[in-house]
């Protein structure tokens, strides 16, 4: 795992931030407040930045739209760096109804991950699409 540099993770962070505090109008009507957010920075491989975004939909979003159905997470989001020296290119930020985050539904999740098929994006999976570089838990202050 490549660590971030204070600077560009400080940045991630604010725009989480921002986007953690939408108003009510913005925020989607059944999902429950979120107590905890987690954010993961990842960096894609050479040229690939759209494809890892497109790997995190079909696969990463495709089990986290169970969950939310399902109460075990609120909200879930995709953001991408436009800076090309960035420390990281993709942000996934995932709202949980609890303080505790993933850890909170872990045996929950990996029985939905366990009935995902993964799905890859031009013969790729995500180890060869990028990497993790980064994540963080954040409660609302």
């Amino acid at each position: 795992m490549r660590a971030c540099s204070k600077r560009t993770l400080g940045l991630g962070l604010m725009a989480a931030v921002g986007l953690a505090s939408v108003s009510p109008s913005q925020a989607h009507a059944a999902s429950p407040k979120a107590a905890s957010f987690e954010l993961t920075f990842l960096k894609a491989s050479e040229g690939n930045v759209a494809s890892l975004c497109q790997f995190i939909k079909e696969n990463w979003f495709e089990m986290d739209r169970i969950a939310v159905e399902r109460g075990l997470m609120t909200d879930y989001r995709l953001l991408s760096s436009d800076g090309t020296d960035a420390d990281w290119d993709v942000l996934v930020m995932v709202g949980y109804p609890n303080p505790d985050g993933y850890a909170g539904i872990t045996k929950e999740f990996d029985a939905i991950r366990a009935a995902h098929t993964i799905v890859p994006v031009n013969g790729k999976t995500l180890r060869q699409l990028g990497t993790i570089v980064a994540s963080r838990r954040l409660v609302p202050g």
